[in-house]
C-alpha cells in the first residue's frame, strides 16, 4: 500500500470518526490538520552551474525554472503542490503579486533581479508534479561559491528549513573546497542528504566510474560514513519528458534517483507519520468507546450508587487540578531556561563574533581607502558595515530560528507525553472506580513546532544611522580620517547591538507566545477528559426516569455507535 492510499484511509476514519457523538472532534480535527499539512521541504543545494535548476524541472518534468549559462538563481523558489500552475512573488514588505511564468525570470535571476533590488523574499510555483502530492516542497537555492556573496548568503539562510537535502555535483568539476565547506553545514541540519552527480551524459562509463570514484572518496571524509553517489543527466531528463522521448529518459539514469527518493519518502519519511496518526486515533476510539460504556453504565446504576462515584472522582479531579498547576510551573522553568541558557548565550557568543569580524573589515576598508576623501571614506566604510550586519544576521537569524524551534519542539514534547499520561491515570482511575474497561493506547507526541513556534520574524530592521558632524570633515585629513574610523567602530557596534536587541525582544516574544499557546492546548486535554467523563455521567443519569422502552433504545443506539468505533478501529489495524 503506498504513502497516498494509506494516508486516504486515514482521512476517512477520521472523518467518520467526526461525524459521531462522543468523539473528540477538536482532536480528531487536530490530527486531520498534521496529516493533511505534512509538509516536507527537500531543499536542492550546491554550487553554481551545478544544474540545481536544470534538475527541478527535470524532476517536474516541465520547463518552469528559467536557465542560463551564467550564474541564475538568485532568490530561493518554492515548488509545492497545485493543480494548476500559480505563481507568486511574496516581498519583505509582506506585499504579494502574481506573476506569469514569462515573468518569473524578472524576479528570481540575478540578470532579472540584480542584488535583489525587488526586495523579493521568496517566489512559490504551484505545479501539477507526482512528486508534489503527498506534501513534499521542492526548493531551488541559489548556487554557492559564485561572484556573487549574496547569493551564497540566501542559500545558508535557507539550510536550517531542510528536512532532506539533495547536494548536486557535476562530473565537468571535481568537489571545490567551497562545496565541501557548505556540506560540513548542510549535514549539521538535514536528515538525509542524496548525492547526486549531474551531466554524466558528458562523460564514457570508464570515465564517469574514476569520476564517482574519486567523489566518493572526498564526500565519505567529509560526512565520516560511506556515501551513495546517484549520476544522471538532468538535461536528457528534461529532453525525455519534454518530446515524451523514453530512450533519453533511460540515458538519464532519472528513474533510478526518483525510486531512491520515492523509496525514502514512504519508508523513512511517510511510514513515521502513517503510524503515529494511526495510534493517536486508536487512542481517540479508546477513550470514545469508554464515554459511552460509561453512560451505559450510569443509565443502569442505581443513582445513590452513582453519586457515591462522583464524590470519590470528584476527589480524583482535585488532584488532577494540583497537576495543572504542576504542569504550569514546570513548563515556565523550562522556558525560562530555554530563554537563558540557549538564547542568551547565543546573543553573547554571536555579538562577540560579528564585533570581531566586523571591526576586522573596518581595519581592512579603512587601509584600502586611504586615497580617498574622508567623505568617500567614511560613505564606503559605512555602507560595507550596513551589508555585512544585515547578512550575517540573515543567516544567523535563521539558524537560530531552527535551534530553539527544535528546542522549543523537544520540550513541549516532553510534556506532552507528561499530559497523555495525566490523562491516562484519571481514564484508569475511573475504569476502576465505575468498573468498565478501559485500553491505553501509548502513542508518541503528534506535535510540532512547525505550526505552533511563532512563524516567521518581522522584516529585518534598518540599521541605526550616523553622520559624522561637518567639524569632523573640515579638519585635516590625517586627524579626520582617525575620526572617521573611530566613528565608524562605534557605528558597527551600536548597529550590531541595535540588532540584537531587537532580534533578542523578537525571539523572546515568540518563544513566550508559543509557549502560552501549548500551556492553553495541553490544558484543553485534561480539562475535556473531565468534562467527557461528567457529561456522559449526567447523559446516563438524565435518562434514568425514561421509560423501559426509551432506555433499551438508548443502550442500543449506544452499543451501535461503539460497533461502529470497533469497525473504525479494525480499519486502522489494517494500515500497515
Amino acid at each position: 500500500m503506498s504513502f497516498a492510499d494509506k494516508k486516504n484511509k486515514l482521512l476517512q476514519c477520521i472523518d467518520e470518526l467526526l461525524s459521531m457523538d462522543y468523539v473528540n472532534k477538536e482532536l480528531c480535527q487536530e490530527i486531520r490538520q498534521k496529516l493533511s499539512d505534512n509538509v516536507f521541504n527537500l531543499v536542492v543545494l550546491g554550487q553554481f552551474k551545478r544544474g540545481k535548476t536544470s534538475l527541478i524541472n527535470a524532476m517536474l518534468g516541465a520547463d518552469i525554472l528559467p536557465m542560463a549559462v551564467i550564474p541564475l538563481t538568485s532568490i530561493v523558489t518554492i515548488i509545492t503542490y497545485g493543480r494548476d500552475i500559480i505563481i507568486k512573488v511574496y516581498f519583505n514588505n509582506a506585499n504579494t503579486k502574481e506573476i506569469t511564468k514569462d515573468e518569473l525570470y524578472d524576479y528570481i535571476t540575478e540578470k532579472g533581479n540584480p542584488k535583489n533590488i525587488k526586495d523579493v523574499r521568496e517566489v512559490v510555483v504551484t505545479y501539477p508534479s507526482d512528486y508534489l502530492k503527498d506534501g513534499v516542497r521542492l526548493i531551488d537555492t541559489p548556487g554557492v561559491g559564485s561572484v556573487y556573496q549574496h547569493n551564497t548568503d540566501v542559500a545558508y539562510e535557507y539550510i536550517p528549513k531542510s528536512d532532506a537535502a539533495v547536494f548536486v555535483l557535476s562530473v565537468d568539476q571535481p568537489i571545490s573546497k567551497a562545496e565541501i565547506d557548505f556540506l560540513k553545514d548542510v549535514k549539521e541540519y538535514s536528515q538525509k542528504i542524496f548525492f547526486l552527480l549531474n551531466k554524466a551524459d558528458y562523460l564514457t562509463e570508464s570515465e564517469l566510474k574514476e569520476a564517482m570514484d574519486f567523489t566518493k572518496d572526498t564526500l565519505k571524509e567529509v560526512m565520516a560514513s560511506d556515501v551513495r553517489i546517484i549520476p544522471l543527466s538532468a538535461k536528457l531528463a528534461l529532453k525525455g519528458h519534454l518530446e515524451n522521448d523514453i530512450d533519453s529518459l533511460n540515458k538519464s539514469r532519472i528513474n533510478e534517483f526518483s525510486q531512491t527518493l520515492n523509496h525514502f519518502f514512504m519508508n523513512e519519511k511517510g511510514n513515521t507519520l502513517i503510524q503515529s496518526v494511526k495510534n493517536n486515533l486508536l487512542r481517540v476510539i479508546s477513550h470514545t468507546r469508554f464515554k459511552i460504556d460509561l453512560q451505559i453504565k450510569s443509565l443502569l446504576t442505581p443513582l445513590d450508587e452513582l453519586q457515591e462515584k462522583i464524590k470519590v472522582f470528584n476527589q480524583k479531579k482535585e488532584d488532577i487540578m494540583q497537576e495543572k498547576s504542576d504542569f504550569d510551573i514546570l513548563l515556565d522553568g523550562e522556558i525560562k531556561r530555554l530563554t537563558r541558557d540557549v538564547l542568551d548565550e547565543d546573543l553573547t557568543n554571536f555579538r562577540r563574533e560579528i564585533i570581531e569580524q566586523g571591526k576586522t573589515l573596518v581595519e581592512d576598508l579603512y587601509r584600502q581607502s586611504s586615497s580617498m576623501s574622508v567623505k568617500e571614506m567614511k560613505s564606503t566604510i559605512e555602507s560595507a558595515i550596513v551589508d555585512f550586519v544585515r547578512q550575517a544576521f540573515a543567516i544567523w537569524r535563521a539558524k537560530e530560528d531552527d535551534k530553539l524551534a527544535k528546542a522549543f519542539e523537544t520540550i513541549c514534547k516532553r510534556f506532552v507525553v507528561r499530559i497523555n499520561d495525566t490523562v491516562d491515570s484519571l481514564m484508569r482511575f475511573s475504569s476502576e472506580l465505575f468498573e468498565i474497561p478501559f485500553e491505553t493506547i501509548k502513542t508518541d507526541a503528534l506535535w510540532s513546532s512547525r505550526s505552533h513556534f511563532y512563524y516567521r520574524f518581522q522584516e529585518q530592521p534598518g540599521v541605526i544611522e550616523i553622520i559624522t558632524s561637518s567639524i569632523t570633515l573640515a579638519l585635516p585629513k590625517i586627524i579626520s580620517s582617525k575620526i572617521v574610523f573611530k566613528n565608524m567602530q562605534e557605528y558597527l557596534v551600536r548597529a550590531v547591538d541595535t540588532q540584537l536587541g531587537r532580534a533578542g525582544n523578537d525571539f523572546e516574544d515568540r518563544i513566550q507566545k508559543s509557549k502560552l499557546d501549548f500551556r492553553w492546548e495541553m490544558l484543553q486535554r485534561i480539562e475535556s477528559t473531565i468534562d467527557g467523563i461528567m457529561s456522559a455521567i449526567q447523559k446516563g443519569i438524565s435518562k434514568q426516569n425514561s421509560s423501559e422502552a426509551e432506555i433499551m433504545q438508548t443502550k442500543s443506539t449506544l452499543n451501535d455507535l461503539s460497533k461502529r468505533l470497533t469497525e473504525i478501529s479494525g480499519k486502522l489495524q489494517g494500515i500497515d
